[in-house]
């Protein structure tokens, strides 16, 4: 059974493993730099999810961790936590996606806001004679920034590993997904899909995760979590509040999104409309408009 309580210490386990995993992954060594990133011309991420599943089963647990103790902060609370209290903590399996049952994509469809989406991989975690799943999600970029996933299909607090390819070598950061959001929301699309970058997690990892006489401590903020919630549950209002920003600028910047222009032209359309509009008309029409909001 998955109480609340077996949540948290689940929680706590997988900070300090994902903490533990992307120590050693950049180490010298770690193999990712001769994975395929690319499978049939496609960016698939195929050899990635292989490679993670079979590097997370090797690697199952915190028990070797020099850490003695996590310390987690949200705002004014703190909890500090024994890492021998987690060392029961184990992952039994890991699923790629084509191997999951329908029960397992039912437990995953229930946290999904949408349709059902497949994961990068699924963890089967046990802790005594509990058993926890957890959906991983794995990014990879050449540069930095790259488009995340559609604004529906994304989970806030689900874990990701981002990995960044560089010439000479691989580097990866781990954490929450919603550490990886940029702010910047791409558009358009058939889906609007927030842009997440590696270097952003690893900002706010070196900012809100630091270690020290063998206590690991994570802080976090509400505030800035709700904003980058804000963002993805009335991902609408944030475009509409963005393009009023682009209304409002004195001038154009170099390379800007191909469609900023169709935004002026319509701007000075609506104004050109609204100015033959009395007040009364005017307020029907915002009447009218809020109401197709949806």
């Amino acid at each position: 059974m998955n109480t609340e309580e077996g949540r948290v210490e689940l929680r706590n386990f997988l900070i300090v493993y994902f903490y533990t995993i992307e120590n050693q992954l950049n180490k010298d060594g770690n193999g990712l730099k001769d994975v395929k990133f690319q499978s049939e011309e496609a960016n698939t991420d195929e050899y990635l999810k292989k490679f993670f599943k079979e590097y997370i089963l090797s690697n199952k647990d915190i028990k070797s961790t020099s850490i003695e103790f996590l310390k987690v902060k949200t705002d004014k609370e703190e909890l500090k936590i024994k890492i021998s209290d987690l060392s029961n903590f184990e992952i039994a399996n890991v699923y790629l996606p084509e191997e999951l049952t329908e029960p397992q994509k039912k437990d995953i469809a229930k946290n999904k806001t949408s349709v059902y989406t497949k994961p990068d991989l699924f963890l089967e975690i046990i802790n005594g004679n509990k058993t926890y799943y957890e959906t991983l999600e794995l990014k990879s970029t050449l540069k930095d920034k790259i488009p995340g996933s559609s604004i529906q299909q994304v989970s806030p607090f689900e874990w990701v590993i981002f990995v960044k390819r560089n010439i000479d070598n691989v580097e990866v950061s781990t954490g929450f997904y919603i550490n990886s959001i940029t702010n910047k929301l791409q558009f358009p699309d058939r889906s609007p899909r927030p842009q997440i970058g590696f270097k952003t997690l690893v900002k706010w990892n070196s900012n809100n995760r630091t270690i020290e006489s063998n206590i690991l401590t994570i802080e976090n903020s509400n505030e800035i979590n709700d904003e980058k919630i804000k963002l993805l549950t009335d991902w609408q209002d944030y475009l509409a509040s963005e393009w009023l920003d682009i209304i409002k600028a004195d001038e154009s910047k170099s390379n800007e999104k191909w469609f900023n222009n169709a935004l002026r032209k319509f701007a000075v359309k609506f104004l050109e409309y609204s100015e033959e509009l009395n007040d009364k008309e005017k307020k029907e029409l915002v009447k009218k408009l809020n109401s197709l909001i949806k």
